[in-house]
């Protein structure tokens, strides 16, 4: 095996160990939304995904210039194509394909979690505008907008 097909069998495998990561990671999620999402457990669930999916990404980019370095194309057809030529590289291709693909379905699960949490939340809102005759409610960070003098009403339940 030449060293640049070895770089990209360790880059594959390096690869494959991040998805396992990332994996882990959108469970973890999964959890905490399955949980009740906090805000705090949302945005460090979310802060690792992002650094994942960089880290991720800088090693597509490896795996691509060391395709390129072997003559292949980039991403899946070059991959594809370099696993045909280098049959020691179906593995490691094989694992990846199929870490991508369940941390794909995972992601868009819990994408689908969190786009009902904030349609109810649209909803909710939507409602007490509609309540207190105010307009926007909180501003674009979610902060509550303080109202000028007799702009709060009481509301009573029943």
């Amino acid at each position: 095996m030449n060293a640049s097909l070895a770089a990209l069998q360790a880059c594959l495998e390096k690869e494959a160990g991040l998805t396992r990561d990332f994996l882990q990671i959108l469970q973890d999620e999964a959890k905490v939304l399955e949980d009740g999402a906090t805000e705090e457990s949302l945005q460090e669930t979310t802060a690792r995904k992002n650094n994942a999916a960089d880290a991720l990404s800088n090693l597509a980019q490896e795996r691509n210039a060391l395709l390129k370095k072997l003559g292949f194309e980039a991403d899946g057809a070059g991959l594809a194509a370099a696993a045909g030529v280098y049959p020691e590289l179906s593995g490691a291709r094989e694992t990846l394909l199929d870490l991508t693909a369940q941390a794909r379905a995972l992601n868009e699960a819990n994408g689908q979690v969190i786009d009902i949490f904030l349609e109810h939340n649209q909803r909710t809102l939507d409602t007490l505008r509609r309540l207190t005759g105010v307009g926007d409610i909180y501003d674009a960070s979610g902060r509550t907008l303080g109202g000028g003098k007799g702009s709060s009403r009481n509301i009573k339940a029943g």
